[in-house]
């Protein structure tokens, strides 16, 4: 991979999530393109395929409990700690690093990892996007481990959990987050070339480093646009303009993510009333009262003047944005992975049930 390749993908995967926290993102770019200016190393990006079959692998992502990283920045090196405790753990050498979410800040960390200890960056991921829950993957629907997990907290502390099922994982991993800072760098479900190259979700970086050409090009908005629908299925954009940002009294299903709210828009072009329902990320978003995109789809917000990647703090009365959605991996459109994201897409749509009733 090589410095525009990195940028691309830093682009991409800020594209397919919707957050408010650009800045951890964009802090790990600029280390993996610091540490490439000052080694002249390159981050090897290979295919599951090209692993050995029993080749191990791990994945590497952030699990938050109440503090985003920019509010105690990372040191750098924890998710290294994070991996050698958990291949300390393991009866074989691992082969390969990928990231727990083929999105946001979580896609960029295993590339640095990866430059810094001159392991290979897996083309797959257990999401193809970002779900809050540690359990909420294609492994886990696959019936794979989630532990040994290996733990490093913004204060250097560190745990090792040896767990095996993904829905206690995501409990108990979540809880020592708190109790060790806020958040925690995680090396987790290690699984071989294998199981990688069967359940994970192949070619998600490589997309999301097309996603970033695309949208770092010098190309009309228009043009942009009408390359992410042949890529990604992606529907026809909604312009539209904020007319108002709700905050939402009622509290979230325990383990789901905090701040919820609803965002009214009017579309000026035909008069369609847009509205979004938003929980640290777009879950739904509604045209005139009927749902036009929900989880597991992928809502996410442009700038109509570039195309330009927004983030939910551009949600504020005035602004115009382009909406627009596109499909998730197909394992989650599965019975078994809609069951799995199923306390999601209920709490959002009996939340708008009961401001209905109002």
């Amino acid at each position: 991979m090589h410095e525009a390749d990195v940028r691309h993908l830093c682009t991409g995967a800020l594209f397919v999530a919707c957050t408010i926290d650009h800045g951890g993102t964009l802090q790990y770019r600029d280390l993996a393109l610091a540490a490439m200016s000052a080694t002249g190393r390159r981050p090897l990006l290979i295919s599951p395929d090209e692993l050995d079959s029993d080749a191990m692998s791990a994945s590497l992502g952030f699990v938050n409990k109440g503090l985003m990283t920019l509010e105690m920045i990372p040191v750098g090196d924890e998710f290294e700690t994070a991996l050698e405790l958990l291949a300390g753990h393991l009866s074989q050498p691992l082969e390969g690093v990928f990231p727990l979410a083929a999105a946001s800040i979580n896609v960029i960390v295993p590339l640095y990892v990866a430059l810094r200890t001159g392991l290979p960056l897996v083309d797959a991921d257990p999401m193809g996007r970002v779900f809050p829950l540690l359990d909420q993957t294609t492994f886990a629907l696959a019936g794979l481990n989630a532990g040994p997990i290996g733990l490093t907290g913004p204060t250097g502390e560190t745990a090792v959990l040896e767990v095996l099922s993904p829905a206690r994982a995501e409990r108990i991993v979540r809880a020592l987050a708190a109790e060790l800072g806020g958040w925690a760098a995680t090396a987790s479900y290690p699984v071989t070339g294998a199981q990688l190259l069967q359940h994970g979700v192949v070619g998600s970086i490589s997309r999301l480093i097309e996603i970033g050409r695309i949208l770092d090009s010098d190309k009309f908005t228009h043009e942009k646009h009408a390359e992410l629908t042949r890529l990604l299925g992606m529907k026809k954009a909604i312009r539209a303009r904020v007319t108002a940002v709700e905050g939402l009294s009622r509290p979230t299903l325990p383990g789901l993510p905090d701040r919820p709210s609803s965002v009214t828009l009017v579309d000026e072009a035909q008069g369609r009333i847009i509205r979004l329902e938003v929980q640290n990320e777009i879950l739904m978003m509604l045209v005139d009262g009927a749902v036009h995109a929900i989880i597991p789809d992928i809502i996410t917000m442009l700038r109509p003047e570039d195309a330009g990647v927004t983030s939910l703090e551009d949600l504020w009365v005035g602004n115009k944005l382009d909406l627009v959605s596109f499909p998730a991996a197909e394992q989650w459109y599965t019975p078994e992975g809609l069951s799995l994201l199923a306390p999601m897409t209920t709490h959002t749509v009996r939340g708008i049930g009961e401001r209905g009733r109002r």
